[in-house]
């Protein structure tokens, strides 16, 4: 086990010509222990994974480490988890933080986990609210955890700062060594997000490396909430709300893309993608609500999002434009506010094979089949499949189905809405879909 103590005090800098605040501080690195190997069982921050997905099956090691320091005046001592591949060589020089979601697990990074392990890239799950260390991490392990503490909730951001200036430190006894990290991201998911907003709104401007440069590189918000708009920082942001936020809010929150140095801002509005599923949330199987819950892909449109991000920042391609999701605000088509094409799919946003290659409807919102199910329906979408007698009308058989998706995948993944990474995850669901011919039924 390696131990650092704290290396640098939080000091009034002023910022030099370009950036748009005046005063920032450098948060102190904090003290960190590690890895942690004693205490029984640790908290994996991730649910239940299938065979063939987890970070061991793609060469990649989780490493538990107990960081402390001061925050916002008082004292803290939490976790983070690096989850990094071997051989080091393997490494992107990408590092990825997210706070960890109030329900207690990575909620970006575990649908979108492939991304990160044929990438290279790392992440690092940051235990930062009250609710991560007394409520879940306690609550799991008593033991292993018994020394952590977070007293207050307006540590939050302080200590996502601190240990951002720890990770960018490239430190040659510190968590991520002996890694060299060239870019810093943080991305949150729903409640994360929240944290996200909450750290760009407290902390960009505020806090710094010694040279007044941004601690973090970019940010990726998904499934975020609320009719506020993004803040304007000065590094990228990639904002993907998706279809169940849309539709609950009517786009209060939108605000022009731009590629301004001050401003880099994309939204991306994906077509099909509910705030949460079937296919990647063990919470809907079986199926609580009155309707099939939505199986979108909606791990692989994040990680395309968070290429753009990543591409953006480090290689300086700048991300493509998408349209927002169109409306038309009659409810009586299928109870949202969505504008529909001929198939019952939402018009407009980034597009993708299940709704351009369609072989279901896809929706917001859903709705428990039982008041105790309501929360979690309403978040979650819907997909009613065709049946056999539409499927005949669109695509005549199989063969043409099937090569009607391979054309628009290939478009999809030239154009950088699809990234190559899942290209087999849709030819398998593609698969998957049974075409019989009328004189065959």
């Amino acid at each position: 086990m390696r131990t650092i103590t704290a290396a640098v005090s939080g000091i009034a800098l002023l910022i030099g010509a370009g950036f748009a605040r005046a005063d920032f501080v450098v948060p102190p690195i904090p003290s960190v222990e590690g890895p942690i190997t004693e205490g029984g069982d640790m908290y994996p921050g991730l649910r239940p994974e299938a065979p063939g997905t987890t970070a061991a099956d793609f060469g990649y090691a989780t490493d538990e480490y107990f960081v402390s320091g001061t925050a916002n005046g008082q004292p803290y001592k939490t976790r983070i988890l690096v989850r990094h591949p071997l051989p080091p060589e393997r490494f992107s020089g990408i590092v990825v933080t997210e706070s960890m979601h109030s329900n207690g697990f990575a909620v970006t990074f575990e649908p979108a986990r492939k991304y990160f392990f044929m990438r290279g890239h790392v992440h690092v799950e940051i235990a930062a609210q009250q609710s991560n260390v007394n409520t879940t991490l306690k609550g799991f392990n008593p033991v292993r955890y018994a020394s952590l503490s977070i007293p207050s909730g307006a540590q939050t951001s302080e200590i996502i700062a601190q240990v951002g200036l720890l990770i960018k430190s490239n430190l040659s006894n510190g968590p991520l060594a002996p890694l060299s990290v060239r870019r810093l991201f943080m991305e949150g998911t729903s409640q994360a997000s929240a944290v996200l907003r909450t750290y760009q709104s407290q902390k960009h401007f505020q806090s710094r490396l010694a040279d007044g440069s941004p601690i973090m590189d970019g940010y990726l918000a998904t499934s975020t909430l609320g009719n506020a708009a993004m803040m304007v920082v000065d590094v990228p942001t990639v904002h993907m709300p998706t279809m169940t936020e849309v539709n609950s809010n009517g786009g209060a929150y939108r605000r022009p893309d731009s590629d301004d140095p001050a401003n880099r801002y994309r939204l991306f509005e994906v077509a099909g993608m509910a705030h949460a599923n079937s296919r990647e949330t063990p919470t809907y199987v079986p199926n609580p609500c009155t309707l099939p819950v939505s199986d979108f892909p909606w791990g692989g449109m994040a990680a395309m999002g968070l290429n753009h991000l990543i591409e953006w920042v480090d290689h300086g391609i700048v991300p493509p434009h998408a349209a927002p999701l169109e409306f038309d605000n009659n409810t009586a088509n299928d109870g949202s506010r969505f504008a529909l094409d001929k198939n019952g799919n939402v018009k407009g946003g980034v597009r993708n094979t299940y709704v351009d290659v369609p072989v279901a409807q896809y929706g917001v919102p859903n709705a428990g089949a039982t008041p105790a199910a309501q929360f979690n329906c309403s978040i979650a979408g819907w997909r009613v499949a065709f049946d056999q007698e539409t499927l005949n009308d669109i695509y005549r058989n199989k063969g043409s189905y099937i090569s009607a998706i391979n054309r628009r995948l290939m478009e999809l993944v030239r154009e950088g809405w699809m990234l190559p990474e899942y290209a087999d995850d849709v030819r398998a669901d593609a698969q998957a879909i049974e075409i019989t011919p009328p004189g065959r039924r």
